[in-house]
């Protein structure tokens, strides 16, 4: 990797810091099935992804206003490095999203977050192949209060912070209502 050269990282905006609303539908992918994974020589930007042929990722109906996505640094000195997270919750306690938790509960999982904003050409991306998000938690909840399933993915590995990634590289579901919510292409025979 060619060495990282600082530069300035001016103010963007008049309100940089104003939350970037989410679609209510994350993707979510198994790591053991990616093909390709690169990272640019500045280690933020993936560059290239696919999965194996023949696989597709799911879309994960969510609560919009639960998702917390991010990473921490964390570490002793010179082994720093970050911990990336997903929270979200999923209303409703349906066979399919219990067949979900059952079947994934170790699996090594990757998440994509997609911006609201239909003129965003990036989404961001959590987990790596060497770092994959592993669920922490996946708790229902069935009262008469709510019915949701309350994820939390987290990796247990130090890695890159969280990945951004442009949406033509974005595979579509398995789902082609899902895809044409998220702007991704709908192949046929899906």
């Amino acid at each position: 990797m060619a060495a990282y050269s600082m530069v300035s990282v001016p103010k963007q905006g008049n309100n940089p810091g104003v939350p970037e609303g989410k679609k209510n539908v994350v993707i979510i992918f198994d790591f053991d099935q990616v093909k390709t994974y690169t990272r640019d020589e500045k280690s933020v930007t993936v560059s290239a992804f696919e999965l194996n042929t023949g696989v597709t990722p799911i879309g994960l109906f969510v609560d919009e206003g639960t998702i917390d996505a991010g990473d921490e640094v964390e570490g002793d000195a010179y082994a720093r490095a970050f911990i990336h997270h997903v929270n979200a919750d999923h209303p409703g306690t349906g066979v399919a999203v219990a067949e979900f938790k059952a079947n994934n509960v170790n699996a090594n999982l990757g998440v994509i977050i997609m911006p609201c904003d239909p003129s965003a050409t990036t989404a961001k991306i959590y987990g790596t192949p060497c770092a994959p998000l592993k669920m922490q938690a996946a708790n229902e909840q069935d009262t008469n209060e709510a019915h949701k399933n309350h994820f939390e993915l987290k990796t247990e590995q130090r890695t890159y912070p969280v990945g951004i990634m442009a949406k033509t590289l974005i595979p579509a579901t398995d789902n082609n209502e899902i895809n044409a919510y998220l702007g991704l292409p709908v192949p046929s025979g899906v």
